[in-house]
C-alpha cells in the first residue's frame, strides 16, 4: 500500500511540475533579458516592432528616437511619455518601429 502511495506521490509531483514549465514562460519578461516577452505585438503582426519591458532598454535598443509606452488595455496604441493612462505593466518600444508596425502614436498635444 505504502508503495503505491508514493508512486502516485511522484506522478502527482511529474504532472504539477510538468504543468508548470509549460505556463511560466508565457508570462510577459519571463525571458530575463528586460524584453516584454517574444517582442511580438498582436496588432498588425508587429511587424518590424521590438518592445521592452523597462524603458531603459527601449532608450538604449531606439538611440535617437523617442521612447513609447503601450499596453493591452489599449490595444493598437502607444502613447509619448507626456499622454496616455497612468503607466502601470505595460512594455516600451521605439515610435518609428511602431508607426511602422501599424500602431497608432497618442502624443499629448
Amino acid at each position: 500500500m505504502e508503495r503505491t502511495s508514493s508512486r502516485s506521490s511522484v506522478l502527482l509531483l511529474a504532472i504539477g511540475l510538468a504543468m508548470a514549465s509549460t505556463v511560466l514562460p508565457c508570462q510577459a519578461g519571463s525571458t530575463g533579458n528586460g524584453s516584454a516577452g517574444s517582442g511580438q505585438a498582436r496588432f498588425n503582426n508587429g511587424m518590424g516592432l521590438q518592445q521592452f519591458r523597462f524603458e531603459a532598454d527601449a532608450q538604449k535598443h531606439c538611440a535617437n528616437d523617442p521612447v513609447v509606452w503601450g499596453s493591452s488595455a489599449n490595444p493598437g496604441k502607444f502613447f509619448t511619455k507626456d499622454a496616455g493612462p497612468q503607466r502601470v505593466g505595460g512594455y516600451f518600444a521605439c515610435m518609428a518601429e511602431a508607426r511602422i508596425a501599424g500602431y497608432e502614436i497618442v502624443t499629448g498635444q
